[in-house]
């Protein structure tokens, strides 16, 4: 259980400093002797990453999920897939996964270079990744149980 409280104590943090480092410093000008930038507020929502309910990965996951805590648009939740079970097409916005207990999955995805067609991927507890928007399916070739912390951040893009 304290495994896990500091799996999410590191998390939270790599997510903060994740959110933090995204966003530029209001300070900036204050630091230039001379400003010339112009501040143009950017109202177009065209950015936004659309999103589907059908699609929501903790949706989709069923009874292989939980939802620890949704608010100011990041959702923080856990999933797990069972030996050769399949975690069924879904779609994320920007994300951070931590892999909590590691496995072999076939990862399928038009969004990822070469997992078209399925790609193996090992998932080795500990580790962590920060990735843009995917839609992705994956099944369970391994023997273990795969278990995901999962961070999803709905917010507009500045690609």
């Amino acid at each position: 259980m304290s495994q896990i409280k500091t799996t999410i104590r590191f998390v939270t943090w790599v997510s903060v400093l994740f959110f933090i480092s995204c966003n530029q410093s209001a300070t900036t000008s204050e630091i230039r002797k001379k400003d010339t930038a112009q501040v143009v507020a950017n109202t177009d929502t065209s950015a936004i990453a659309v999103y589907d309910p059908a699609l929501d990965p903790l949706t989709v996951a069923g009874p292989n999920g939980k939802l620890i805590q949704d608010s100011l648009g990041i959702k923080m939740f856990e999933t797990w897939v069972k030996p050769g079970e399949l975690a069924p097409l879904h779609r994320h916005p920007d994300h951070a996964v931590y892999v909590l207990q590691g496995g072999k999955a076939m990862l399928y995805s038009k969004d990822f270079p070469g997992a078209e067609k399925g790609m193996a991927v090992e998932f080795k507890t500990g580790d962590g990744l920060v990735n843009g928007p995917i839609t992705d399916s994956a099944r369970n070739i391994g023997n273990t149980t795969i278990k995901l912390l999962e961070i999803d951040v709905h917010r507009p893009r500045r690609d």
